[in-house]
């Protein structure tokens, strides 16, 4: 009976240390929410949508560095001006999510450039202009290779005849590949 508690002892032992399957440290993600535009972009304005996708990369199980794609959509306020057009920026956004890991449910912040450029939906678009986003968010797993992650970011983008900023919430779902 010793022998056998020694072993089924020794064998769980084996199993609690043997280590996991690692995860790939790729993942790919689609967004969709809401905009809200603020300061003086706010002027005229009204709530938006947004949607977009971007791969990441873990360097860390920590850090991880982005890439993607963005489209946001705001109409026009009708108490404003009586159109059927929208304004849409739209453009390229890359930086560095920092988490913090636990099991289950982790927060993170995540932070970098944008590169978009915007218009009136039948007019000439602008230049593309440099700017900047930063967020929070949480990472929720729903299985080994899947991920619900909410989170709220605040996006800038100067131009010449004003700053474009909004604050974002929207929901995603990442998959590691």
């Amino acid at each position: 009976m010793k022998r056998f508690a020694l072993v089924a002892a020794a064998l769980a032992a084996a199993a609690v240390a043997a280590p996991a399957k690692a995860q790939s440290p790729i993942a790919v993600e689609g967004r969709v929410g809401i905009a809200y535009p603020t300061g003086d972009f706010g002027e005229g304005l009204g709530l938006g949508y947004a949607i977009g996708a971007n791969v990441s990369l873990n360097v860390t199980p920590q850090i991880a560095v982005y890439g993607g794609y963005t489209h946001t959509q705001f109409d026009f306020d009708d108490d404003l001006v009586d159109t059927d057009e929208t304004y849409n920026l739209q453009g390229f956004d890359a930086g560095a999510r920092l988490s913090l890991p636990m099991a289950g449910l982790s927060p993170y912040l995540r932070g970098g450039v944008v590169y978009y450029k915007g218009g009136v939906s039948d007019g000439p678009d602008s230049d593309n202009q440099l700017g900047f986003q930063a967020g929070v968010g949480l990472n929720y797993t729903l299985g080994p290779t899947v991920s619900f992650t909410p989170e709220v970011s605040y996006v800038n983008v100067p131009d010449d005849a004003g700053d474009a900023s909004f604050v974002r919430a929207d929901v995603g779902l990442r998959f590691r590949l």
